[in-house]
């Protein structure tokens, strides 16, 4: 169970989370909403990743998990991966003195890890976040949160967001009718772009996983071969696939 827990119930439904996780014998986990506010935090022993998984989803809908190490653990990158979301890792790993300044009252330094690893996510998105609380619209904030989180631009997410329909049953005409061809266009290209970015990072992590299986079979040189080859492998489908993504923001910044 968790050894500690701090919750604040949201209204009407699940909220998306910025999620932070410390992994290790006792495995801590911290999640804040998309206006960076505390939801809950939390201990669980000798955990595995479906326990972690579920005492989240409780909680809500994370939009993205945080590492306060680099590089990031692999127990944090399968979390992200059940998630289907992106993980965010500084660019250097968190030291103790920005750790205990952002967290100075948790319950444990392995919560203190996960708080601090979720508020410098939110850090990092905090500009475009307050953007987006400010601004007149319609939307669900939250969603439009969500999706600049994603690795959507706010116009590209506003755009995914809008009614659709017209085009599709013939009712839009001549302008109306070529503008939202257009808007259609730009949502694909914005989403496949999405998902390109998140199959390079699962790429991304499974080059790591067995480079480091490589390192620790130095003895075993057939296991060593067939490893490296599946990594030259996957390096060259991720060379593509940044081909890819390259193309489709060209593609972007012309619509």
């Amino acid at each position: 169970m968790c050894s500690s827990s701090r919750k604040k119930r949201c209204e009407g439904g699940k909220i998306h989370l910025i999620v932070g996780v410390d992994p290790g014998i006792k495995t801590a986990f911290a999640a804040l909403d998309l206006n960076g506010r505390t939801v809950a935090s939390g201990t669980l022993k000798e955990a595995d990743p479906d326990r972690i998984v579920e005492e989240i989803s409780k909680l809500g809908i994370p939009s993205v998990v945080a590492s306060d190490v680099n590089p990031v653990p692999s127990f944090v990158q399968k979390i992200a991966a059940r998630f289907n979301v992106r993980t965010f890792v500084p660019l250097r790993s968190m030291q103790e003195e920005e750790k205990k300044h952002i967290s100075p009252m948790a319950e444990n330094l392995h919560e203190r890890d996960a708080i601090a690893a979720a508020v410098k996510c939110y850090r990092f998105y905090a500009n475009r976040l307050r953007q987006i609380e400010i601004m007149d619209t319609g939307h669900d904030r939250d969603m439009l949160k969500h999706l600049v989180i994603s690795g959507f631009s706010l116009r590209n997410a506003i755009l995914k967001l809008e009614p659709r329909g017209r085009e599709e049953h013939g009712t839009a005409k001549g302008p109306e009718a070529k503008k939202e061809r257009e808007d259609l266009e730009i949502v694909r290209l914005a989403e496949e772009n999405v998902n390109l970015r998140k199959a390079a990072e699962s790429y991304e992590r499974r080059i790591n996983e067995l480079e480091d299986e490589i390192r620790k079979m130095k003895g075993q040189r057939y296991a060593e071969i067939a490893k490296d080859s599946e990594v030259k492998r996957l390096r060259s489908e991720l060379q593509r696939m940044s081909w890819k993504i390259a193309r489709f923001g060209k593609k972007l910044s012309r619509l």
